[in-house]
């Protein structure tokens, strides 16, 4: 009575929060789901917006759409800057695409329309992500005239994820309070009801056991008090009565509980062994990896339903038949395996082996990973039970996967050649084009005629930047494929600086930019590649240059520092906590260059060393807010930290943020080993 009491509150409450929990769950989850779909609709329909509007402010400047550049990058950097969108495209009035997140992107090839979920936006089903959410907006030239259209979506599949991640915060959520509540009933009813009881159970069993001197426990409530003492005073009677009978019926009893516990053990063992077996064959059947069992003379005696459907036949067909004549059947490639299996299970081993075979069924070739074990019978012989689970997919995709790897490599390395000739290739007309119209220019400028000079000089310059493109695609070339090589000897790094700023003292005069030197005196010698350590300098200060306005500043410091040796890189979040080894500082010669621009965002920080990787959108210069931005090739940082780490320096960059209106300003710092050959 009082377990089952017990049983039934439990349960009550359990059903109660359990209730609770689905009804809100229930409420809550088809609400999520639409609020984030509108939610992520909104930033496609806010990024397609400002990519339309860049858009139509160039085709009002009479460009034609097929003729922009620029655009394939940025519907890159969109699906890019956003995990949840995964395409990004524009296409003509016809729907041809003609820029794309993905160049090899044919997005439309039997796509099925579902339903519309407003005016730009529908829900389709694509071959390739399934059903996806399309918004599409409208561009028109500087007639008014329909160009193209901006398309940008997103799987159905996020906000699957998303809806499962919020489903499982609240279970987790729901489950804690459930805990929570359910541990307070469970020991409430516990201590102040079932456990009394309990209690109040065990001193009545002792009495009607034949003990009359129990003691009543203190009960935490005045009503089982009550009970308890009236327990007590029962006991004190029985007692009087039973010492005048219980020694002439104490043999007697003890015989009798000696007797009924026998006989419990024996229903208990009993049932227990019937129970286990209808376990056993439960478990057995609902197993959904493909179950043999065989016994000592090799035959199939039991088969479960994952393996007749696995392997192809009926249990009826082969129950009792050699299990080898069975494996023959099924065109076992490695019979001798699966007979040195079975010899080792019989043995009382455990063992695993791989098995090929063809399904009669239908013919199909497949692949299974089988484990055995061995098992003991109704009669006490030893059996075996062979466990098979289809490994076919994952031998495929594993093939597969290293076949990709080895053509991902020597894509690679097709990269790189590539590269290296196409870099190689420029250089000789390049070299022709730079000479022929610097003669022009220079020498035979009045033969040329004013007219032909300004376009002289635009080939003069677009000649001048592929030749910098060039230079800056061989030396990454060189630095990925370790072919680089530094001429180094020992200098005086304040006389390198004053060389580099000397090269770029145009670049000051154009943009009306001050610029300041603060050399430390007295600084050791360092051994480097001078020639590369002005190149690393220019690219550095041309790109604070780029990114600071007209009537900013420049300030170009050295200084001696003293570091602990360190190991590996510096931490993206905490840049003052190195993973440092050695107990004594190490001397290096620190570089500082620091400008007056615009900053660059904590999250560009950690990215702007990398290849290609440019902050902020920067088209051209203008003569606007951001006229001091221009745009590069992308490479020039990563140039700078390749040859940097190649002396056993590091580089890196610190700024407060990005803002075009207050200028904040950046800092690159430069740290150069001081060596004994210094």
């Amino acid at each position: 009575m009082k377990s089952t009491l017990e049983k039934r509150i439990l349960i009550f409450v359990f059903l109660i929060l359990g209730l609770t929990i689905g009804i809100n769950t229930a409420l809550n989850i088809e609400g999520f789901r639409r609020d984030y779909r509108d939610g992520l609709l909104l930033r496609c329909q806010s990024v397609a917006t400002e990519l339309k509007a860049s858009v139509e402010k160039v085709l009002a400047l009479g460009l034609p759409l097929d003729e922009l550049e620029g655009i394939n990058a940025r519907c890159q950097e969109i699906v890019g800057s956003d995990p949840e969108i995964n395409y990004c495209l524009i296409e003509n009035s016809v729907g041809q695409p003609l820029y794309s997140s993905d160049p090899s992107f044919h997005f439309f090839t039997g796509v099925q329309f579902l339903k519309a979920i407003s005016d730009s936006t529908s829900l389709l089903m694509t071959p390739r992500w399934g059903q996806i959410y399309d918004l599409s907006l409208p561009i028109f030239d500087a007639s008014g005239n329909l160009s193209g259209r901006i398309r940008i979506g997103f799987p159905d599949s996020v906000l699957e994820a998303r809806t499962t991640k919020a489903l499982q915060r609240a279970f987790i959520i729901f489950g804690l309070a459930f805990l929570v509540i359910f541990g307070l009933v469970f020991l409430f009813t516990r201590r102040d009801l079932v456990g009394p009881i309990h209690r109040l159970c065990d001193v009545a069993k002792e009495i009607a056991g034949g003990n009359f001197k129990v003691v009543v426990p203190p009960m935490s409530t005045p009503d089982f008090s009550e009970l308890g003492r009236a327990l007590q005073e029962m006991a004190a009677s029985l007692r009087q009565r039973d010492e005048q009978i219980s020694e002439s019926y104490r043999e007697l009893e003890e015989t009798n509980r000696e007797l009924q516990l026998s006989y419990e053990r024996q229903e208990q063992i009993g049932t227990e062994l019937g129970r286990s077996r209808e376990m056993y064959r439960s478990l057995l059947e609902d197993a959904s990896d493909a179950i043999l069992v065989s016994d000592d003379e090799d035959r199939l005696v039991l088969l479960n339903k994952a393996a007749e459907a696995f392997f192809g036949v009926s249990r009826h067909a082969v129950q009792g038949t050699n299990l080898f004549t069975f494996w023959e059947k099924l065109e076992c490639e490695n019979l001798d395996d699966q007979y040195e299996m079975h010899q080792n299970i019989l043995l009382g081993n455990f063992h695993e082996a791989e098995v090929r075979f063809t399904r009669p069924s239908d013919h199909t070739r497949l692949i299974a990973w089988g484990k055995g074990s061995p098992v003991v019978g109704r009669d006490g012989k030893r059996m075996t039970q062979m466990t098979y689970r289809d490994v076919t997919r994952e031998r495929e995709i594993t093939e597969n996967l290293e076949r990709s790897t080895a053509e991902l490599q020597r894509l690679n390395q097709m990269k790189d050649s590539f590269l290296g000739l196409a870099s190689h290739e420029l250089k000789t007309p390049l070299t022709v084009i730079l000479g022929y119209s610097d003669i022009l220019l220079d020498e035979m400028a009045d033969v040329v005629g004013e007219e032909a000079l300004p376009m002289l000089q635009h080939i003069d310059d677009a000649a001048n930047r592929l030749s910098n493109i060039v230079r800056d695609m061989v030396d990454v070339s060189m630095l990925d494929s370790h072919a680089l090589r530094l001429r180094e000897r020992v200098v005086d790094i304040n006389q390198v600086i004053r060389q580099a700023l000397k090269e770029i003292e145009y670049f000051f005069t154009v943009r009306n930019q001050g610029h300041e030197l603060r050399l430390a005196e007295h600084l050791p010698p360092i051994k480097c590649d001078p020639d590369r350590l002005i190149q690393v300098i220019t690219n550095l200060v041309v790109n604070s240059i780029k990114f600071t306005p007209d009537g900013g500043r420049i300030t170009v410091e050295t200084r001696l520092s003293y570091r602990l040796k360190y190991m590996g890189e510096r931490d993206a979040e905490e840049n003052d906590d190195w993973r440092r080894i050695g107990r004594a500082p190490a001397p290096f010669v620190e570089i500082l260059i620091n400008d007056t621009g615009i900053g660059i965002d904590a999250a560009d920080q950690v990215r702007v060393f990398e290849k290609f990787y440019e902050v902020g959108i920067i088209e051209e210069h203008s003569t606007g807010k951001v006229a001091f931005k221009g745009k590069g090739t992308g490479l020039g940082l990563t140039i700078v930290k390749g040859i940097v780490e190649m002396h056993g320096g590091e580089v890196w960059v610190e700024s407060p943020g990005c803002d075009p209106d207050h200028f904040p300003g950046s800092t690159f710092h430069i740290l150069l080993p001081i060596t004994s050959e210094s």
